[in-house]
Order: structure tokens, then sequence, then C-alpha cells
């Protein structure tokens, strides 16, 4: 496993490479810029059932050094997220301090450990994830995310 680099008071946004949930993306940079606090996209949909966002220890020499656990545009462009990579230049374009990372399992508990890790102060979460149906709901092991969200993570969530 990497090694661990908290970013205190940083401010997770859920995000997405169709840029579904961009609303929340602009609303928490904006925060981050007004605030002057770190901002790191959080990719939703980054978890996958046949295999890992990033490489792993057996499948890549050095992998913890060149994938920390905030990732910047060229680490997401090596790890295949060229959409992703695309919205933290934008961001950093416009003077936020912004980076990403691509977790390997799915839902809230997964988004509360890693903003819990990252001793982040605030988690934006786009209004279409206050509750899921069907797969959506199977898949993310929950119906009302954002709620479990709240229960789980230290930091205080926004739904946006």
């Amino acid at each position: 496993m990497p090694r661990h680099t908290p970013a205190p008071g940083a401010i997770v946004v859920i995000t997405a490479e169709d840029d579904r949930y961009g609303d929340a993306r602009r609303d928490a940079a904006e925060r981050a810029k007004r605030e002057k606090r770190r901002l790191i996209l959080y990719d939703w949909d980054a978890p996958s059932l046949f295999g890992e966002p990033l490489p792993t220890w057996w499948s890549s020499d050095g992998w913890d050094r060149r994938f920390p656990d905030r990732l910047d545009p060229e680490q997401l462009d090596a790890a295949g997220r060229s959409a992703i990579a695309e919205q933290v230049r934008e961001l950093r374009r416009d003077g936020v301090d912004a980076f990403a990372w691509l977790p390997s399992d799915h839902g809230p508990g997964a988004l509360a450990e890693y903003a819990n890790g990252q001793h982040a102060d605030v988690i934006v979460v786009p209004a279409e994830l206050r509750k899921l149906d069907g797969m959506d709901a199977v898949v993310n092991g929950t119906a009302q995310p954002a709620e479990e969200l709240e229960q789980r993570a230290a930091a205080q969530v926004v739904v946006d």
C-alpha cells in the first residue's frame, strides 16, 4: 500500500468521467478556491468488478512511488483516466489546488474511509446520490449513500 499523505482541511468531491456530477464539482471548486483549500476529486466510477483502477504491488514494480493516495494529472493519465486528469488540469488552471483519487471499492464506506484518512473537513456529494435505486443501490451497498456517508465520515457532508 502506498504511504498515506493526509491533507488536513481538504475538500473531497465526488466526480465522474462523464461529467454528470459537474455541478457538485464546480461548487466544491468555488468553495476550495474561496477558502484556499485543497480539492480532491473522488472518481465514483473508478471501482470495477474486473480489475483495480491503479496498478497493484504484483502488477507494477515501484507502483507505490508512482501512485500515491492523491493523484496529479500525469499520474491520472498514466492510469488511463484522462477525463479525470483533464478535470484536475482545468481546476488547476482556475487556481484550485486540485488532485484526484481512484478508489478500488464502491460506495460510501470506501469514500468515508478515504476522506477520514485524508483528514478532509468537507465531502461534497451530488444530489443525485442522495438516494439510489436498482443496480446502483446493489453495487454501492446502500440505497442512501449520502446518509450512510454522514454516519461514517468525520467530515461535514454537503449534498449539492
